[in-house]
């Protein structure tokens, strides 16, 4: 619906009328084939040709590339190479999904993406922490039409999309590995996990150890047949939206906590240092603000943040006490 033009055609009438149009359905059809294919061979000529007057149309039309991408199945894989991304590893420029394939070390075997609000945002995201340490690369998708488009858009080139903020991701494996957790210390591990389920109660569907995060002490991660976070911001954003569909296919989350953070380790020992009891308020506080941090870091919004701030400015009156 972007381009304009003029179509010669010998086989239609010199005279054409609505009716003539309707009883030359056949003929429209082969015409708006070929059109279409021809668009999408100027457009990759344009790309491998001169990447600067290419990106300078993409900036305008990316959006008429990505619905092209979303609703034509005939077409999905020729537009989805003339889509353009951001990346943990194109500095300012963006990236093609061919490019990135050609850029996949061996062991690798998913194109794995972070979409949300803003580049920056998920260039800081937590879910990026354990893929860049490892030297993997990860898309940053961030117009809102990016998730409808990897609703359709499940492989390239032969390998499958991941999204790092589901639940089920699978690293590849690489040199090196955790550190060795003891088995005291993972008992103590599984007490906190339990009793931050505890908790939170029904604010999560489990707690679980993470093998994603590098600096981070926790983050939120989502099922992988539900929304994610930022889909869940988009829809609840629309001015019509169903409250059944929210309510049905809103994301159910799993806490995941970094064993090796120096926060998780320090709450591991105040619960292991009295198994079976409850949580002193102190350490509730501490996971309860845990959780509120893990949703801003993942990119949910508070339900309540006037609680949230309560337990902010409290934490803050006891550490300028002391």
């Amino acid at each position: 619906s972007f381009i304009r033009g003029v179509v010669d055609s010998d086989d239609l009438p010199l005279n054409v009328s609505r009716e003539m149009l309707q009883q030359s359905n056949k003929l429209l059809k082969i015409m708006r084939r070929n059109i279409v294919k021809k668009v999408i061979e100027m457009l990759t000529e344009l790309a491998d040709s001169d990447d600067g007057r290419y990106q300078v149309f993409y900036t305008q039309f990316s959006k008429n590339l990505k619905l092209g991408v979303y609703e034509e199945e005939t077409h999905r894989v020729k537009l989805a190479g003339l889509l353009r991304f951001s990346s943990s590893m194109s500095g300012g420029n963006q990236t093609s999904l061919s490019e990135y394939v050609s850029r996949m070390g061996a062991n690798q075997s998913k194109i794995y993406y972070i979409a949300g609000e803003s580049e920056a945002s998920v260039r800081a995201s937590p879910f990026v922490e354990a893929l860049t340490s490892r030297g993997l690369e990860v898309l940053f998708m961030v117009d809102p039409i990016d998730e409808y488009v990897m609703q359709s858009l499940r492989e390239f080139d032969g390998k499958a999309f991941a999204c790092i903020t589901t639940a089920n991701l699978q690293l590849d494996p690489v040199d090196g590995g955790s550190a060795t957790v003891s088995k005291e210390e993972q008992s103590r591990l599984q007490a906190l996990c339990n009793m931050t389920k505890q908790v939170l109660g029904n604010l999560v569907q489990n707690v679980v150890l993470s093998s994603r995060l590098a600096n981070s002490p926790c983050v939120l991660v989502t099922d992988e047949w539900g929304w994610t976070a930022n889909m869940e911001r988009i829809m609840r954003a629309q001015a019509l939206r169903d409250p059944t569909m929210t309510a049905l296919m809103a994301p159910r989350k799993t806490l995941e906590l970094n064993p090796a953070h120096m926060l998780v380790r320090s709450l591991a020992q105040r619960v292991g240092a009295a198994p079976g009891a409850a949580a002193s308020s102190d350490v509730e506080e501490a996971m309860r603000l845990l959780y509120e941090t893990a949703l801003l870091d993942s990119g949910f919004s508070i339900d309540a943040p006037s609680e949230f701030t309560a337990r902010i400015h409290r934490l803050l009156s006891r550490s300028m006490s002391a």
